[in-house]
């Protein structure tokens, strides 16, 4: 079995500290290595415990994730963050992703799509709740933000497969529905990224959209 992920969480409410350190205890392909309070103390704990991957909230009281998640990635570009919180707004989520997080889900999330979303956050995926997928979506199709353009021809498991992304499913539960190897859904992604020039799961739903693959 491949090493456990090491894992940061940054909250500053002791509840959800709680809740994360319980679920992520019973899951052998993650381990809880450190705690942080406020994004004031995530550079120094980072050091001393070497995280994998950062789940850190968006509203802290002295540094909040935005700056946090900036500095995370000054100190290890390598490692990856995860923005975990309750707004759904889509420019709260641009504004992290653009400061260089990995993935935006939101704190209703289930512990299997927490842990799914760190996992495949570790092995360089983009991970964003679908509820936020979806307002990015519309927001930029009625903005007028892209320009549709002819699909090139899919295999039925390609659309498939762009379905379960719009649902939210990680790599490991599509390969699972459709009883490929996560090897093979990692392969056919690629090969949706090159044809439509897009860079991910966020890009690719918004092109389906527009194509008229899937709708919302």
């Amino acid at each position: 079995m491949s090493e456990a992920v090491r894992v940061l969480v940054v909250d500053d409410e002791a509840l959800v500290r709680h809740a994360l350190r319980a679920f992520l205890a019973d899951d052998d392909r993650v381990t809880l290595v450190g705690e942080a309070t406020d994004g004031s103390e995530v550079v120094e704990i980072c050091e001393a415990m070497h995280p994998d991957v950062v789940l850190m909230d968006i509203k802290m009281r002295e540094v909040g994730g935005v700056e946090a998640t900036r500095r995370v990635l000054e100190w290890n570009p390598h490692c990856r963050v995860i923005a975990l919180t309750t707004f759904t707004t889509e420019w709260r989520a641009l504004e992290v992703l653009r400061a260089g997080a990995c993935g935006y889900l939101v704190k209703n999330s289930t512990p299997e799509q927490i842990i799914d979303a760190i996992v495949a956050a570790h092995a360089g995926d983009r991970v964003v709740s679908p509820e936020v997928q979806e307002r990015f979506v519309r927001a930029a199709i009625e903005t007028g933000s892209s320009q549709i353009t002819d699909a090139p021809a899919l295999s039925d498991r390609e659309r498939q497969i762009i379905e379960m992304i719009a649902k939210g499913l990680s790599n490991a539960e599509i390969a699972q529905e459709l009883h490929y190897a996560e090897g093979t859904v990692k392969a056919d992604i690629r090969r949706i990224n090159n044809e439509w020039n897009v860079e991910n799961r966020l890009q690719i739903v918004l092109r389906a959209t527009e194509l008229g693959i899937i709708s919302l």
